[in-house]
């Protein structure tokens, strides 16, 4: 009599095969095992040396070129003033002004889209509002194209005054020309070095119908954005690297370095109105510096940070509260903090506690991705530990990864699910 064993003894060796397969998986490690995450040295993290980097062209004495971080650990720091010891404020955190400054004392020169009013006396057929051109002319009746972009509104009366005169319609003694600007375009200006976007950025950018009649009646208009910060800001603000104190702003072959550390430290600072063309550069020491490193005018206000986790106490990203308010943290924001926002701190304490967290991070003065793995535990228990808990910078990844009890856990649910229809067998 032949004897055939039961369907559960065929399947029960590939079964037993099955399990140890996935046991093995279990106590792999997980899948960035081959990537350097213990690195020391992590941009977002100060060190006591700087970064090697290419400047935009030979280093000069506008240039730092020095590594010591040093003497950088301070600069943007806030300051603290005492009333029980002499405030020793100096001329040198006096604003520029024309006197003194190369670029001021140019005046406010127009640019393309400007909007001006022409004023001749008894001049009613040239009377009138202009807009300067993309070419930067303005055209008048009869005497034709002016030359106004990159001048003053001074130099334009009188360029004006002289073609009325060449042209024999006014006499010298006659001729007086007022313009007033009514408008301050959008203009282009470009920006280079140590900012996050660096390129040419549009700023003075107004929306349409925000100003009322008020400011349409009067005689001239100001800018709250047609400033050396807008444009910084608008590059997506200096990076931590950035030299403040040593700005450079490039206007028709003459050059200016603006110590702007008075917009972190409430000191006075020139923030100078740009004009169409203008260059800025902001320098790289090289070095991180912590200071720089939160809300400002001429740093970002805030940035995304893309998470994950996909973890047992939170079946999802959705379930797991990563919208758009726990992506989009402040400036300043550190590793811990992210690990919260993703909900990837607290749960059960024996099982749950033991993750992990990984960050990457592109350097943005060498233009490497950087990588490293820190634990949840240690960024709670010592999260003043810079290499513990670097700051975070804007488009990084976080992720987080389960504890190997809920791996483990994971695989016998697993092993119960196969077993529990061969058992029904």
């Amino acid at each position: 009599m032949s004897f055939y064993p039961p369907k559960s003894y065929k399947i029960m060796p590939a079964l037993i095969a099955l399990i140890g397969i996935l046991v093995l998986q279990g106590c792999a490690k997980h899948s960035s095992v081959d990537i350097d995450k213990s690195a020391l040295r992590f941009y977002g993290t100060p060190a006591d040396n700087g970064d090697d980097f290419i400047h935009e062209q030979a280093p000069k004495t506008l240039f730092s070129d020095g590594l010591n971080c040093s003497q950088f650990q301070d600069m943007g720091a806030a300051l603290n003033y005492r009333t029980d010891k002499p405030l020793n404020l100096h001329s040198s955190n006096m604003k520029a002004s024309a006197e003194n400054d190369p670029i001021l004392a140019q005046g406010l020169l127009l640019s393309p889209g400007d909007l001006v009013e022409v004023l001749i006396e008894d001049g009613e057929g040239f009377n009138g509002r202009y807009i300067v051109d993309n070419a930067g002319y303005v055209k008048l009746p009869i005497i034709g194209v002016v030359s106004a972009g990159g001048a003053t509104t001074n130099k334009l009366e009188t360029k004006i005054e002289l073609a009325l005169i060449r042209a024999e319609i006014f006499q010298p003694a006659s001729a007086s020309v007022t313009i007033h600007v009514l408008n301050w375009s959008s203009i282009e200006v470009s920006v280079a070095g140590a900012v996050f976007n660096p390129g040419t950025v549009l700023i003075n950018r107004k929306s349409k119908g925000v100003q009322n009649s008020e400011h349409l009646d009067a005689y001239g208009d100001y800018s709250t954005t047609r400033l050396l910060s807008e444009a910084i800001r608008t590059a997506s603000g200096i990076r931590p690297d950035a030299k403040l104190d040593q700005i450079i702003l490039i206007r028709k072959g003459w050059q200016v370095q603006i110590d702007m550390t008075g917009m972190l430290t409430g000191e006075l600072v020139k923030d100078y109105p740009l004009v169409a063309g203008d260059r800025v550069i902001v320098p790289s020491t090289g070095c991180f510096q912590a200071h720089l490193v939160r809300p400002s005018q001429i740093t970002p206000k805030g940035f995304r940070v893309f998470m994950s986790n996909l973890i047992d106490s939170a079946g999802d990203n959705a379930s797991a509260g990563i919208g758009k308010f726990a992506t989009s943290l402040p400036y300043g924001t550190r590793l811990l903090q992210a690990a919260v926002s993703a909900n990837c701190v607290g749960g059960k304490d024996w099982t749950n506690a033991p993750r992990r967290v990984v960050l990457a991070s592109k350097n943005p003065i060498t233009g490497e991705t950087q990588v490293i793995e820190r634990s949840v535990e240690a960024l709670m228990t010592t999260p003043n530990q810079d290499n513990i808990n670097p700051y975070l910078m804007p488009n990084d990844a976080v992720a987080c990864y389960d504890s190997n009890i809920t791996n483990f856990r994971d695989i016998a649910k697993t092993v119960v699910d196969i077993l529990l229809p061969i058992k029904l067998l």
